[in-house]
């Protein structure tokens, strides 16, 4: 099945789509404040013939060929999970709550960058007590978040309060965007920024050679603490057949196989079911036999772990025919993820053929 395929750089409209990774992995953007990621995605679509909403809500949709008997919805979720601000002691420090799953062990002494009142970046830092000063017994436990605080290097609240640090402020754990060996990038938020930037590499694909139905490309909010934005977006859009894209777990080394949700290298993770969604299996057939036609390499996400936009979308009005496309991707809800430039690539020529697709796929999936 992997035989004679293309290859990343000689394929037409992949080319720009790792860099717009990068571009997109390094923006500030937890959920709730997803404003520059909104504007980097904006600015990469800036010179087409598009229609543009940017909702109540935050959700961005790009539309290509609005109005027709036929719509499709591509989703990918701008947010990260992040933090909060809860409180300023007296002395500078921060207290905080976290915004989306993190696995609160991960946290400390990590870099912080939070957003003041007047938008600007203010860097921090997630103290630990060193291990010399703890009891043998302290060492075996793991940090609580209430325990934790973000230290400014301030020396009281007045001068965090001049920084425009206050309650409510939004923050992320920083890290670089990193290419490591045999083609494995590295950086924050790939989940799911990897997504946003797959949408975007769709739209200028099809704004080129245009499909005679409405293709709507969504970038939801919120993602990350109830999947928010998508339930708003796909009431709005109305579509008739959907695929969220997401960043999806990945191997992790020490998992054992049978409990791995799907593995760097074998390509986008079709997803049967999850925690939200239980797709129909006439639809998980047809993206199974497009990915075969064309030779691409690709893998089912082992059941009933997770759960994206599609669960909100698929629930929409009276329903909406909906599958969930994930590019392999490990340590997610860590401040550091990574996956393979070649599982990206494979998705994104599984989306332009499913989209290509999209109007037989919907016939023969109807009830």
């Amino acid at each position: 099945m992997q035989e004679n395929r293309p290859s990343p750089g000689g394929f037409p409209g992949f080319a720009p789509v790792m860099t717009l990774v990068e571009t997109l992995s390094t923006a500030f953007g937890p959920s709730g404040f997803e404003d520059e990621v909104r504007r980097r995605i904006l600015d990469a679509v800036h010179d087409l013939d598009v229609h543009t909403v940017v909702d109540v809500l935050g959700n961005l949709s790009v539309a290509l060929n609005p109005g027709t008997d036929f719509t499709v919805m591509l989703d990918a979720h701008m947010d990260e999970v992040g933090l909060m601000i809860s409180g300023v002691e007296p002395e500078g420090i921060l207290r905080f709550a976290l915004l989306g799953g993190w696995d609160p062990r991960v946290l400390p002494a990590h870099q912080v960058e939070l957003r003041s009142t007047r938008e600007q970046v203010v860097m921090g830092v997630i103290g630990v007590t060193p291990p010399h000063l703890q009891s043998p017994e302290d060492q075996k436990k793991a940090y609580a978040v209430e325990h934790l605080a973000i230290d400014l290097g301030c020396s009281d609240s007045a001068e965090v309060e001049s920084l425009g640090i206050r309650m409510g402020a939004p923050g992320v754990l920083t890290a670089p965007f990193l290419r490591l060996h045999n083609g494995v990038v590295s950086g924050k938020a790939l989940d799911d920024r990897v997504g946003c930037a797959l949408l975007v590499a769709l739209v200028r694909h099809f704004a080129r050679f245009p499909v005679d139905f409405t293709l709507v490309a969504n970038f939801s909010v919120k993602e990350e603490i109830g999947a928010r934005g998508a339930a708003t977006a796909a009431y709005r859009i109305r579509p008739d057949l959907a695929f969220a894209v997401e960043g999806t777990t990945g191997d992790t080394p020490g998992v054992p196989p049978a409990s791995q949700s799907c593995f760097l290298g074998k390509g986008p993770a079709i997803t049967l079911a999850d925690k939200t969604i239980l797709v129909k299996p006439s639809l998980v057939e047809a993206l199974s036999r497009e990915a075969q036609l064309l030779g691409i390499p690709f893998q089912y996400k082992r059941p009933l772990t997770g759960g994206t936009d599609a669960g909100p979308i698929h629930l929409s009005r009276a329903g909406v025919l909906t599958a969930v496309i994930g590019v392999p991707c490990r340590y997610l809800h860590s401040p550091v993820s990574a996956m393979l430039e070649e599982d990206v690539f494979h998705t994104f020529r599984l989306l332009l053929r499913l989209v290509e697709q999209a109007r037989s796929i919907g016939t023969l999936c109807a009830p």
